[in-house]
């Protein structure tokens, strides 16, 4: 019989972060998020990437 379910990934996301900000930080990133079609998650991973680019 065939396994069911989805396929497993390299490099799964295993990890889940949770920090606090402010009500404007929240909207700011939301707005940022809807403008350029992103999710937030989306937004704060190239946030990251970009951090990693300036130490470069």
């Amino acid at each position: 019989m065939a396994k069911l379910g989805r396929p497993k990934i390299e490099n799964a996301r295993s990890v889940n972060l949770s920090w606090r900000v402010t009500e404007e930080e929240y909207q700011k990133i939301k707005r940022f998020s809807s403008d350029h079609n992103m999710t937030i998650s989306q937004v704060i991973q190239k946030g990251v990437e970009l951090l990693y680019q300036q130490k470069s």
